[in-house]
């Protein structure tokens, strides 16, 4: 039997357990509910292919129901069909990564979430607008899918890395395009065939004007957003004591602390550009304090 001397050797070193990124809250949120929305039906007619998703039934954003305010929220993760959710969800996962790391967790899904809000509100506009010359169907016509929000990372991706090379495949042959040139012509399609429905020379089951509210707001999110953040701040009214402006003050402390740790970790370069703002706006907010 050999004796092992363990005790004085040098234990390896943990490696930082990796927070859970947007992206996979996102997609995970969608595929479940378009395995539960396939599992649990209900019947809507007579016909043995009356049936819809007991989510969908519930959760689709309808004129009729938009009173309601939620289904602006669960409409965004409710699918039509493999081919919907499929697409959706790969596009998501390929620019959604590399907005995430350039702004942040949080801003990141805030950035998705109202993509998709401002996009249904374009729609339930555009679908009121329809009914009165095409009649109150459209009015129950339901809404699904997360394409707004979608379109909204499409949009805040061209923005931020506008001469960026993506490939559109194109009966299976890949075409190289710049992606503010793919935003800019994605937009002006959708704007085309929304235009189109109105004047009533064709019709279509996909939302255009949702993809069109989308688009606007990632464009205004990554372009102005922070500008518009910054001026709503400073109309407030600013506390110097009291227990929320404590609160307030340790928050920042700890975030300052948490990205110089991370600065020392893993250098200036690992920094997105949310923390790199958050740097700058507190360089001189502590300078003062005894």
């Amino acid at each position: 039997m050999a004796w092992h001397p363990t005790w004085n050797e040098a234990a390896e070193p943990r490696r930082p357990r990796q927070p859970w990124s947007g992206v996979k809250t996102l997609l995970v949120l969608n595929i479940a509910a378009f395995i539960a929305d396939f599992v649990f039906q209900v019947q809507i007619g007579p016909g043995p292919k009356d049936v819809m998703g007991l989510l969908t039934y519930f959760g689709a954003l309808r004129v009729t129901n938009a009173h309601l305010v939620y289904p602006f929220l669960t409409y965004q993760f409710l699918h039509g069909g493999f081919i919907h959710i499929f697409i959706n969800m790969l596009v998501l996962w390929m620019l959604g990564r590399h907005i995430e790391r350039a702004i942040g967790t949080r801003p990141f899904i805030y950035l998705f979430l109202a993509s998709g809000v401002v996009g249904g509100l374009f729609q339930i506009g555009f679908n009121v607008i329809l009914s009165r010359t095409y009649g109150p169907v459209f009015l129950q016509q339901p809404m699904v899918g997360a394409s707004g929000g979608v379109m909204g990372i499409l949009t805040a991706f061209a923005v931020l890395y506008p001469r960026q090379v993506l490939y559109l495949f194109l009966l299976f042959i890949p075409v190289p395009i710049e992606a503010r040139w793919l935003a800019v012509g994605y937009f002006l399609l959708e704007s085309v065939n929304a235009y189109m429905e109105l004047t009533g020379k064709a019709l279509s089951p996909t939302a255009h004007a949702a993809h069109v509210g989308g688009m606007v707001v990632g464009f205004i999110w990554v372009k102005w957003g922070h500008r518009i953040a910054e001026a709503v701040r400073s109309r407030r009214p600013r506390r110097d004591s009291g227990p929320l402006f404590s609160r307030g003050r340790e928050r920042d402390r700890e975030e300052l602390d948490r990205i110089l740790d991370k600065i020392h970790r893993e250098g200036v370069g690992s920094l997105t550009t949310r923390e790199k703002m958050f740097l700058q706006e507190m360089g001189g907010k502590f300078r003062d304090e005894p």
